[in-house]
């Protein structure tokens, strides 16, 4: 599932398709997906989870302190 990204139009975006390996806080990688409709996580949480929010951050690149 897809969650839309309140900060970045991922429909059409030149990184839709792309996978950013993020490593969780206990260690596990875990891959974020940018699709046309959001982004989505292969961890286990079934909400917009910090790995996804950590991602959009750093396309962002704006210094926003991401809450998780």
């Amino acid at each position: 599932m897809a969650f839309p990204s309140e900060v970045i139009n991922t429909d059409n975006h030149p990184f839709v398709g792309v996978k950013w390996p993020v490593i969780g806080s206990k260690g596990d990688e875990y891959t974020v997906t940018m699709y046309n409709k959001g982004f989505d996580c292969n961890c286990p949480a079934w909400r917009k989870c910090k790995h996804i929010k950590a991602v959009e951050q750093g396309i962002c690149n704006d210094g926003r302190k991401v809450h998780t």
